[in-house]
């Protein structure tokens, strides 16, 4: 699988994405737990949103499905309600503190759910589902809270969030909040320390 999966890698890299999707598939038939299967369905949702036939939506569904997969469900098209309850919970688990808290935690390199959301989030965000990739921000914010951890894919979360956020001159006091966060928390992965 070890040798499946660096295939896989290898033939993205070089932008055969066909070549990649046949042995994701062979790993994804063959492998037998979700740990085995992970680097390839990881692939699964950059194949759909990368090369020629480009379609950033189909990867921001197969990356929803995955995410359930992994026990993070997710709607493609969140309502108000879905937002506001995300916004609740998220105050509750910060209790007051501010998004910086997350530059406390201690970091990791295993980030398996974080780097599908991560995925998803982007892809959202690059078909205007600005929505979704805020409810993936804030959901992330409290699974990385919940599991006390950091992980280099939750700090990508918060930047890009950034950007999405910066679009819009009213949310400029909750741009400022969250490249705060995106910029304490990438100096825990600073090379230098």
């Amino acid at each position: 699988l070890n040798l499946f999966n660096e295939l896989i890698g290898s033939e993205f890299t070089v932008g055969k994405f066909e070549l990649a999707y046949e042995h994701l598939q062979d790993v994804l038939e063959n492998a037998n737990s979700l740990d085995d299967k992970f680097t390839a369905y990881s692939y699964k949702i950059k194949t759909f949103a990368e090369g020629e036939n480009r379609d950033y939506n189909k990867g921001v569904v197969v990356g929803l499905q995955i995410c359930k997969m992994y026990g993070t469900i997710l709607p493609n098209s969140p309502k108000r309600t879905d937002l506001i309850k995300a916004s609740v919970k998220l105050e509750t688990k910060l209790r007051n503190r501010p998004l910086t808290v997350l530059s406390k935690l201690p970091r990791t390199d295993d980030s398996t759910v974080f780097r599908i959301l991560n995925e998803v989030h982007q892809y959202a965000t690059f078909e205007g589902n600005n929505d979704l990739a805020t409810l993936i921000t804030k959901r992330a914010v409290r699974f990385s809270l919940k599991k006390g951890f950091l992980s280099k894919d939750m700090v990508s979360i918060l930047a890009s969030h950034v950007t999405m956020l910066n679009k819009d001159i009213s949310k400029a006091k909750l741009a400022y909040a969250y490249a705060n966060a995106a910029e304490k928390t990438s100096e825990v992965f600073r090379e230098d320390k």
